[in-house]
């Protein structure tokens, strides 16, 4: 929002909007520098939030390290105590921090101006104390289901572990409506299915071959990524608690590299077979659709550069691997590896070049929106 802001003001600075003298003041009111509060605050967070992972990594290697020199009872009690505290921890800090905040920021009507619950969402939703909890709690959580499975052997595949511990996480990130909670529970869900395919591998060995189960990858997180921008854009009272847009980012980071990995295995592994080609052709078309899909909604329906550029770079990848192949069939060694050089930086040099051009269109067109709604 803040680099928009800039971009924003940049522009009126070379429409003669803004005078020069005048430039700096408008950059610090859009970017003001941070005072020595704001670093307080994000060297306390940072320690906070460190200290609790240190905390739940600590308590795992302590069981580790000592499982057979400890009883079960003891085994137990360190968990469940440490699992209690944490809870208390985030009862007692999220009530402090309602009875220190105004009844107005709290984000209960929906249909209230973006403005009004940017306030709300950063203070209840965010990096915090009562968050921070959660997050212990939730650590402590998979270490007590790991115990369990280990002391009692309830779990004879590991994916199950992953994937109970994914579902009884899920009500502490909606709770918290916090990023690093949700990608922990994306990271779950990821870890969980790729056990869950490795230990069933005998059986989907029938049914998924790997490049399949590349493509299932590519799916489930493109879902978790449509998912959380469907879940943010309808109104409902759980609007901001799926406001993340380090999931949303990571989500289709792996989706995007998934696809990008299956069509370079399409390419280096294809064979002209008829039963293998109209595969290849299926793949290649749930390859196309997905990155024009992705391309058009954020070209045109919600403009933004990361996802454009993430489609760019799976593009130049398939083109680069396409004339690798091409090269690896040939004998045209120097040739082929200069004309792909060549290429390389072709395709580098016009998608800065173009992403360029589209960071100035999204700057002109957010600024259009301002002026709008300063109008209104």
């Amino acid at each position: 929002m803040m680099t928009q802001k800039r971009s924003t003001i940049w522009h009126w600075f070379l429409d003669g909007k803004i005078d020069r003298a005048n430039f700096k003041a408008a950059m610090l009111e859009a970017y003001p520098h941070p005072n020595a509060n704001k670093w307080q605050q994000l060297i306390a967070n940072l320690l906070l939030y460190l200290g609790v992972l240190l905390v739940g990594a600590g308590v795992i290697f302590f069981m580790a390290f000592n499982w057979d020199a400890l009883s079960h009872l003891n085994k137990f009690a360190i968990v469940e105590t440490l699992f209690a505290l944490f809870i208390g921890g985030f009862y007692l800090a999220n009530h402090a921090q309602k009875k220190h905040l105004p009844p107005s920021s709290f984000p209960h009507n929906q249909h209230a101006p973006h403005f009004q619950q940017s306030q709300p969402s950063s203070t209840i939703y965010g990096w915090n104390l009562p968050n921070a909890m959660l997050l212990g709690a939730s650590i402590m959580l998979g270490a007590l289901l790991a115990l369990v499975g280990q002391t009692y052997q309830t779990g004879a595949d590991p994916w199950q572990l992953f994937a109970i511990w994914a579902v009884l996480v899920l009500p502490f990130a909606y709770i918290a409506g916090f990023d690093l909670l949700w990608l922990l529970i994306v990271v779950l869900l990821n870890v969980s299915l790729g056990l869950y395919l490795q230990s069933f591998a005998s059986v989907f060995s029938f049914l998924l071959e790997d490049i399949q189960q590349i493509a299932l990858f590519g799916l489930a997180n493109f879902a978790i990524h449509l998912l959380f921008i469907v879940a943010k854009r309808c109104h409902w009272r759980g609007q901001l608690r799926f406001n993340c847009p380090m999931v949303e980012a990571s989500s289709l980071l792996a989706s995007i590299s998934a696809f990008t990995w299956l069509i370079v295995w399409l390419i280096f592994d294809f064979s002209y077979n008829y039963d293998t080609s109209e595969h290849v052709a299926y793949y290649a078309l749930l390859y196309l659709v997905t990155l024009a899909c992705v391309f058009v909604w954020y070209r045109y329906r919600d403009p933004a550069l990361y996802p454009i550029t993430l489609v760019l770079t799976s593009i130049s990848t398939a083109i680069v691997s396409l004339l690798s192949r091409a090269l690896f069939d040939s004998n045209d060694t120097i040739e082929g590896f200069f004309l792909i050089a060549m290429v390389v930086i072709g395709l580098t040099s016009g998608s800065l070049y173009w992403l360029k051009q589209l960071q100035k269109e999204f700057a002109q067109t957010a600024m259009l929106n301002i002026e709008e709604t300063g109008h209104e």
